[in-house]
């Protein structure tokens, strides 16, 4: 799932829970969801993290060789 598509039903479940109207077990049931899918979230974030240190690193090491001009 993408990440956007994760974060809005993350805030979905938010709205629901914060409305009040849930049971305890309804509310239970939807915090565990909104647990998974923030995980879910965190791990997609740390991975797009990784990748832009990864691009950063390889720009300033591209940076760091000298330019030959012919």
């Amino acid at each position: 799932m993408k990440f956007e598509d994760s974060l809005k039903k993350l805030d979905a479940i938010i709205e629901k829970l914060e409305s009040g109207k849930l049971s305890i077990d309804e509310s239970i049931a939807l915090y565990g969801k909104g647990l998974e899918l923030c995980n879910e979230c965190g791990k997609k974030l740390n991975d797009v993290k990784g990748k832009i240190v990864l691009l950063e690193e390889s720009a300033e090491g591209l940076r760091e060789k000298p330019v030959e001009v012919e």
